[in-house]
């Protein structure tokens, strides 16, 4: 190559190269322009500010000391601030008064549900305790419920039938559950509403001795009516029936949460449902 060959810039990268060197010096004095006025913007608001808070002192020690009786830089103020937003508004009162908010909120869904219960769910006619120490009778809830609901009346008046049964371990053996189904079993007894019980064990709460009015009915016992039988045994399809297992009825009794009256007036209640089945069950195997 000849040494004496030189290499220059072609004129159109100079004049791109000028072009780009003018447009980032223009950007860069648009910034600062930009940025002087911003910090003289705030200057001047930070100024405004420092005198309006100056004012308002002024204004408000001329108040305390009887100067003046009234203030209209007070008032301005006091009406800005209340030229709130809906937005604003909304995100104020939620600031102020969130917890309020929160407890009413709470308040409301369980007036909701409480007034839902009571309108739609369904209440028991009777509501029959059953404890048993294994799970053959927890297994056939729904076939005792059947079976004891074809001689309840419809005591509440709501056009159906229905008995709820609760039921209730009296196994003790596992330390995991015994405070568990302890709880539960005391907790129904106080209510005095779960007058009516079936169960294939003893149990350390009295319950109404009925061999003084069926004294010729050789399965009664002292806690109730033995009810094993051809009709039980079908009804409830359960052919290997516990020759313990019996219905019965509390005898009536003040309780922490119920008044004897009370508890007498649920007997009485209970009582035709519970001689419709001494007679179905005398009938079936005299």
């Amino acid at each position: 190559m000849d040494s004496n060959d030189k290499r220059v810039l072609p004129q159109e990268d100079i004049d791109f190269e000028r072009e780009l060197y003018e447009r980032q010096k223009r950007e860069i004095e648009e910034r600062a322009r930009l940025d002087a006025e911003r910090e003289k913007a705030q200057a001047k608001a930070k100024k405004e500010y420092e005198k309006s808070l100056n004012d308002r002192k002024i204004e408000l020690m001329k108040l305390k000391q009887g100067v003046i009786e009234s203030s209209d830089v007070i008032k301005e103020e006091e009406k800005v601030k209340t030229k709130l937003s809906f937005g604003e508004t909304i995100s104020n009162i939620w600031y102020r008064s969130k917890w309020l908010i929160i407890f009413a909120a709470f308040c409301l869904v369980a007036f909701g549900y409480i007034t839902f219960d009571a309108v739609f769910k369904t209440k028991p006619d009777l509501t029959v305790l059953v404890l048993s120490y294994d799970d053959a009778l927890y297994y056939r809830s729904e076939e005792v419920e059947t079976f004891l609901e074809g001689y309840c009346d419809d005591l509440n008046g709501d056009g159906e039938v229905y008995v709820l049964v609760y039921n209730i371990s009296t196994d003790y053996s596992d330390p995991n559950t015994v405070t568990s189904n302890q709880a539960q079993l005391m907790s129904q007894l106080q209510t005095g509403e779960n007058i009516i019980v079936i169960s294939d064990c003893e149990n350390d709460f009295i319950m109404h001795d009925f061999r003084a009015e069926y004294p010729d009915n050789p399965r009664f016992t002292e806690r109730g009516m033995l009810i094993n039988c051809a009709l039980t045994r079908e009804q409830l399809k359960w052919q290997a029936m516990p020759e313990s297992l019996y219905i019965g009825m509390r005898q009536p009794a003040k309780l922490l949460s119920t008044s004897e009256e009370t508890m007498q007036e649920n007997f009485n209640q209970a009582l035709p449902m519970f001689e419709r089945i001494v007679e179905a069950i005398t009938e079936s195997e005299p």
